[in-house]
């Protein structure tokens, strides 16, 4: 297997049979977060594409909601990042977009959102202020970027 430079290599050992394998993997670091494993900038502006246009041929949809975090440790925000993952239904999209700031899409409107809000308050007391907004199908999505602060 040919690795370009950049790249994460895990290693597997599976047992079988009193036998061991090692199998080797990779993925593009550029997608993932490297400390929480979310999706970067880049990877969920592609992904938000995507959802974006499934929700519209579907006539669902789709809310963004921005959370500000206080000054954390890493290991402070690597909970947070699995708790808001944990919350997530099929679909949604998580991203850590600056070192101290997560985006979620999610598919549901501004009610929904503010359901899920509700659910991850009790949970995330780190957040400094959380943001939502429902992208209409109108709304350009530079646009709606630009409303929150991210």
């Amino acid at each position: 297997m040919a690795l370009r430079i950049g790249d994460e290599i895990a290693l597997v050992i599976i047992k079988k049979a009193s036998k061991a394998w090692l199998i080797m993997t990779s993925f593009d670091s550029s997608s993932f977060d490297r400390l929480t494993g979310l999706m970067t900038p880049v990877y969920f502006y592609e992904s938000l594409s995507r959802l974006r246009s499934w929700a519209q041929r579907s006539d669902n949809p789709v809310t963004l909601i921005a959370i500000n975090l206080k000054d954390l440790s890493d290991d402070q925000l690597l909970e947070v990042a699995r708790e808001l993952n944990s919350e997530l239904r099929g679909g949604d999209l998580l991203a850590r977009m600056a070192p101290k700031r997560f985006l979620l899409a999610l598919v549901a409107d501004q009610l929904g959102a503010r359901q899920f809000l509700f659910r991850i308050t009790n949970k995330i007391k780190e957040a400094s202020n959380y943001q939502l907004i429902e992208l209409s199908p109108s709304k350009d999505l530079a646009e709606a970027l630009s409303e929150i602060d991210i």
